[in-house]
C-alpha cells in the first residue's frame, strides 16, 4: 500500500480551528483504512500538538503521530479554505498541511518521512506545488519525496 494516494489529498478542506482539522485528517485516515481507531488518531495528533507546534512556517503544518492505531505509514495532504492558528514558529496561520501517520512500531520510519520532508521545505519549488499544485502534482512530488 502506497503512503499516499489521491484519496488522501483533499485540496478543499473547510474546517475553522485547528482541533477540527485533527478531527478531519484523523476521519479520513479511518474511512480510507488506514486507521483501526479515528479517535486515538486525533488524540494522538493532539498530544503531539501539546508538546510543541508542528507549524513549520510559510503557512505549512507537518502534524504528525506515531499510534497503536494506525495500520501502515501514510501521508495526508490537505488545503485549508481559510487560514487556521496554528501557533506557528512564524506566527502566521496555516493553510496547508501535510499530516504523517506512522504505526508506533516505526519510529524510524516517522524520523525519516518528517526529516525528508523538513529538508524540502526549505525549497520554494515544494512548497509552491503543495499551495497551488493539483491534486496530480502534489501526488507526484510527494511520492518521489517520500521514496528518495
Amino acid at each position: 500500500m502506497p503512503m499516499i494516494d489521491k484519496n488522501l489529498i483533499n485540496l478543499e478542506v473547510n474546517v475553522a480551528t485547528q482541533k477540527e482539522m485533527f478531527h478531519y485528517l484523523a476521519d479520513l485516515a479511518f474511512q480510507e483504512d488506514r486507521a483501526k481507531d479515528s479517535a486515538a488518531i486525533e488524540q494522538g495528533l493532539n498530544e503531539r500538538e501539546a508538546e510543541s507546534t508542528t507549524g513549520f512556517g510559510k503557512h505549512i503544518a507537518i502534524p504528525h503521530t506515531k499510534n497503536s492505531a494506525v495500520k501502515e505509514p501514510t501521508v495526508i495532504m490537505v488545503r485549508n479554505q481559510e487560514p487556521l492558528e496554528w501557533d506557528s514558529l512564524d506566527g502566521q496561520p496555516v493553510e496547508t498541511i501535510i499530516n504523517l501517520l506512522v504505526p508506533d512500531d516505526q519510529s524510524d520510519t516517522h524520523l525519516k518521512m518528517l526529516a525528508k520532508l523538513s529538508r524540502q521545505m526549505m525549497h520554494a519549488d515544494f512548497t509552491d506545488v503543495l499551495k497551488t499544485g493539483t491534486k496530480e502534482e502534489i501526488l507526484t512530488m510527494l511520492t518521489k519525496v517520500l521514496s528518495d
